[in-house]
């Protein structure tokens, strides 16, 4: 399995699971209010989707992805990482909620 039927796949499940964790995210959003409490655990939720995505970028320069693939590879594996982020948000966001 090379790196182009794993971009593949994850690109068409990534979109699955981008829309999921948005559903969700919308749910919790409005199960928390809008308070200071909501407002600064979104704030660490988003910021850490920042970082992690800001992350796999530089992971996929690093190992000179860009030169190995073509475009379109590129474009499914940069949906995967954002899928990525998104699943690490909604698991963040989960554990900060049961915290705070």
């Amino acid at each position: 399995m090379g790196i182009e039927e794993i971009s593949k796949y994850g690109n068409s499940i990534g979109g699955l699971i981008i829309v999921l964790c948005l559903i969700v995210f919308s749910i919790i959003s409005k199960q928390l209010g809008r308070d200071e409490r909501s407002s600064a655990i979104f704030l660490k939720v988003y910021s850490s989707m920042f970082y992690v995505f800001s992350g796999l970028i530089l992971v996929s320069i690093f190992f000179r992805m860009g030169k190995s693939v073509t475009g379109i590879v590129y474009q499914n594996i940069t949906v995967c990482m954002f899928a990525l982020c998104v699943v690490f948000g909604t698991i963040y966001l989960f554990v900060l909620k049961k915290k705070y």
